[in-house]
């Protein structure tokens, strides 16, 4: 986990992962406790409402092609992780009200990805198409596809990066 601020690529992945899924496309029910209006709409006290999630991180206006995998777009200029940007993802609501896991899930999930990617290798199959294709209903589900994983062989090109690190720090 203390790793996470050397690995800015990492967290953009996962940012743009949870940005694209919105795998809990819409929020958990709430209600209006008075009546309001919204952008000119009149909302009546006890209206059931629900936002949204997936329309927040497929917004055009905020997400240059949206309908793009792209983490490079949470990295700024110099390759770290934009934080004005990363914050605009919504995907655990928002306000008082938002998921009190939030923290842990973005902490589990770095860990995952980032045990998953240093311990093995990824390779997509050659005679598939790599079109990344979906279906929509109450969350996102990728279409099937196959993916060969394996082991590292050597881990001799990480543990040389992590003694250079360490002697750039000593």
């Amino acid at each position: 986990a203390e790793d996470q601020p050397h690995l800015p690529y990492v967290m953009a992945f996962l940012y743009e992962s949870m940005r694209f899924s919105s795998f809990v496309p819409v929020t958990i029910p709430h209600a209006t406790t008075v009546d309001t209006t919204l952008m000119g709409y009149h909302i009546p006290k006890d209206t059931v409402v629900f936002v949204n999630q997936w329309s927040v991180n497929h917004d055009p206006v905020k997400w240059p092609a949206p309908e793009d995998f792209n983490p490079g777009r949470f990295l700024d200029e110099n390759g770290l992780l934009n934080k004005d940007l990363t914050s605009s993802v919504m995907i655990f609501s928002v306000g008082k009200r938002r998921c009190i896991g939030e923290e842990l899930s973005k902490v589990q999930l770095f860990l995952f990805i980032a045990i998953l990617v240093h311990q093995c290798n990824f390779t997509a199959n050659p005679k598939e198409d790599s079109k990344m294709d979906f279906t929509y209903g109450l969350s996102i589900k990728p279409k099937p596809f196959t993916l060969n994983v394996t082991l590292r062989d050597t881990m001799d090109l990480l543990d040389n990066t992590v003694q250079g690190l360490q002697a750039e720090k000593g």
